[in-house]
């Protein structure tokens, strides 16, 4: 991931770009931190953002955290329709203002929490998989991903935008300290790729740290023969939260229906050696330990 810009600044950019900081200091609106509310105010690194979603007139998308309308409006100018989510009340008038100020009727203004949005509803509405983009809060943005990762037979990709650091550890490979429980998630049902930085100046209230674009891209599900994904999840969240341990230690401990001998049998079959740690798992060892851990384990019990 290149530490320059990507966009072109001499561009004329086709929309007008709300403007955070007087949006809301016009409505005596001051960010709250608790909600991890840092705004987008660069309009060329908006639209480049949104030029990277790929976005089409037959598109769909669902915008997490909407904000004051940043990448609202560019989405929205392509897309045949958007929802935008945004769980704070207090920028729903200042978005819609944004919406219409820039003409734009094809935008949905949702007030509500993501994590409780019906996304079956949407994909009902949109007739084909959703393309989800947003500017996610650190807070909150490990529970967002695996809920797209749990809906993901609804979406077709995402583009998000994340703190630097926990946008490395999700593109993370395996062998690294950066690669843990959402890197390995992510790489079993997905194509993961780093895309832009975005700089800290270019946001307001400006953060600490830099920002980062990665792209998910989902694959059919329908591409070859599922694990049970609830027992996989399980496995793969209990091997990283002892990720000191030997993977045989940190399962044995943590899934006690198979006893540390079963363990072994089980990592055997897998092909994979007792002593080794959790990040040096790809993906498709914590399948094939899902797959015998099915048969052996619970028909032992």
């Amino acid at each position: 991931m290149a530490d320059g810009e990507i966009w072109n600044r001499d561009k004329t950019l086709s929309f007008a770009m709300p403007k955070p900081k007087a949006q809301l200091r016009g409505r005596d609106i001051r960010p709250r931190q608790s909600l991890g509310q840092n705004f987008l105010c660069d309009p060329q690194a908006a639209e480049a953002i949104v030029r990277l979603a790929r976005i089409t007139s037959q598109d769909t998308i669902v915008e997490i955290g909407a904000g004051t309308g940043a990448l609202t409006v560019p989405a929205a100018r392509t897309a045949k329709k958007v929802f935008a989510i945004e769980t704070d009340g207090r920028l729903i008038d200042p978005l819609t203002e944004a919406l219409r100020d820039n003409g734009l009727d094809n935008v949905e203004v949702i007030h509500r929490d993501f994590m409780t949005m019906d996304l079956d509803r949407l994909y009902a509405q949109a007739g084909r998989p959703l393309i989800v983009l947003g500017n996610l809060p650190y807070y909150i943005s490990s529970q967002i991903l695996v809920r797209l990762v749990e809906q993901r037979r609804l979406i077709e990709r995402a583009v998000l935008m994340f703190q630097r650091e926990l946008a490395e550890r999700i593109t993370a490979a395996p062998g690294g300290r950066d690669y843990g429980r959402l890197s390995a998630m992510l790489r079993y049902c997905a194509e993961v790729k780093p895309l832009m930085r975005v700089r800290s100046e270019l946001f307001f209230p400006r953060p600490k740290v830099a920002s980062a674009v990665i792209g998910i891209v989902f694959k059919d599900p329908a591409s070859g023969p599922l694990p049970d994904e609830e027992r996989l999840f399980e496995i793969i969240k209990i091997a990283f939260a002892q990720r000191r341990k030997t993977i045989k230690n940190a399962l044995s401990s943590g899934l006690t229906q198979a006893t540390p001998a079963v363990w072994e049998e089980i990592l055997r079959r897998a092909g994979i050696a007792p002593e080794k740690r959790a990040e040096a798992l790809d993906a498709a060892d914590y399948v094939d330990i899902c797959k015998y851990y099915m048969e052996l384990a619970e028909n032992r019990s």
